[in-house]
């Protein structure tokens, strides 16, 4: 009989906020079926339309406005490390003030706004505790996520949204995917920030891919852009007969030799480095583009697509695994996410019939769309 516990933290989208731990790999959550997940979001959409429902649309809307700050909150905490701080027990506010050299009673005064949240608890004495959403903020966690997403680069970006929705085009002519992307090259903290932020999405996301997808039958897997080579490493863990292939920019390789020691993958997973606007590995049975396309508009999707055209066989396929966007009002994940890529980098989240249309424009066609319990789908991609 399955057990289930509690999950050790509450990740941030409403999809994984109905999720419980198994207690299988230590590694990774093991999720309920999708099913379930299904019935828990409506459930939670249920009481929440009930509850702004009995509220005053001017309270509920300044109660958003009010969401800014407590993400600036949330920021600070996750660059103070305060959540490792406190992960043993309670700690004065003296001396959390003293180890990260801030201001005493101004920091008690972010503390206890975001315990007034649910995130860390106050007692009594001015001292603070972890609790349950507090254990994201911590170093083995998605701290690295929110400080990717929650930086002051961030909160510059979105003060200037306004720009973006006049002209189509990121708030700034000096942001694009490709800058963004050489800045984290070429900057030693923003490339370690980025690349622990990615891993830490991917210990989310991975259970949910691995269970809506076999992957046995595929020799050869090549992973474009998979950063530090967590997904990777995860199916090859599971899939004794085949090898892979981790292909990104240098810069991304640096930490997959760890993965590849912890998963006992020498010589069966391979790192090379390029740019899949110049070239991508041939010969893969599978490849697979996880989180990538969305990065960039219709132009540049299509040119990385045409990159993997050229190399795959006839019975080759290839994943693209993103949110795909539903058409009616239901609370989303990628409806979210598709504000920061205009805003941020110029690249977009797409319908299915957004989806069709770029990939039969790049010689493509789709085989099969599975949701999964994340939230994102694996649409399966053959050559035309």
């Amino acid at each position: 009989m399955v057990r289930f516990r509690k999950a050790a933290y509450l990740p941030v989208t409403e999809t994984y906020s109905v999720l419980m731990e198994m207690r299988t790999d230590p590694e990774l959550p093991s999720y309920p079926p999708l099913w379930f997940v299904r019935i828990s979001q409506k459930i939670r959409h249920f009481f929440l339309k009930m509850n702004r429902r009995f509220t005053h649309p001017n309270v509920v809307m300044w109660e958003l406005a009010q969401n800014m700050w407590l993400a600036a909150g949330i920021s600070v905490a996750a660059e103070l490390g305060i959540a490792d701080l406190v992960k043993e027990g309670p700690v004065s506010i003296e001396d959390l003030a003293d180890q990260t050299g801030t201001h005493e009673e101004s920091l008690h005064r972010l503390m206890r706004m975001l315990a007034s949240q649910g995130i860390f608890r106050e007692l009594r004495g001015q001292r603070f505790e972890s609790n349950s959403l507090a254990v994201p903020l911590q170093e083995d966690q998605i701290r690295y996520l929110m400080l990717v997403h929650l930086n002051r680069n961030q909160f510059q970006i979105f003060g200037n949204l306004m720009k973006s929705v006049r002209t189509g085009k990121p708030v700034s002519e000096d942001l694009s995917a490709k800058v963004l992307f050489d800045q984290i090259e070429n900057n030693e903290l923003k490339k370690e920030w980025f690349n622990k932020a990615m891993t830490s999405a991917s210990k989310m996301q991975v259970p949910a891919l691995l269970s809506a997808f076999s992957f046995r039958k595929y020799g050869k897997i090549i992973d474009i852009g998979g950063g530090e080579g967590f997904f990777l490493a995860n199916i090859l863990h599971g899939q004794v007969k085949s090898r892979g292939v981790l292909f990104d920019l240098p810069g991304a390789l640096s930490g997959a030799k760890s993965n590849i020691e912890i998963y006992s993958l020498e010589g069966r997973m391979e790192l090379v480095g390029g740019d899949f606007f110049e070239n991508v590995p041939a010969g893969g049975d599978l490849y697979i583009l996880k989180s990538i396309l969305h990065d960039w508009d219709d132009e540049f999707s299509m040119k990385i697509l045409g990159k993997l055209h050229e190399v795959m066989g006839p019975k080759s396929r290839l994943l693209v695994i993103e949110s795909v966007l539903d058409e009616g009002n239901h609370p989303s994940f990628g409806k979210m996410t598709d504000i920061l890529m205009l805003a941020a980098a110029g690249g977009k989240e797409r319908t299915l019939k957004q989806w069709e249309s770029l990939l039969s424009a790049s010689g493509f066609s789709i085989r099969k769309s599975r949701p999964t319990i994340s939230p994102h789908s694996i649409i399966e991609v053959v050559k035309i």
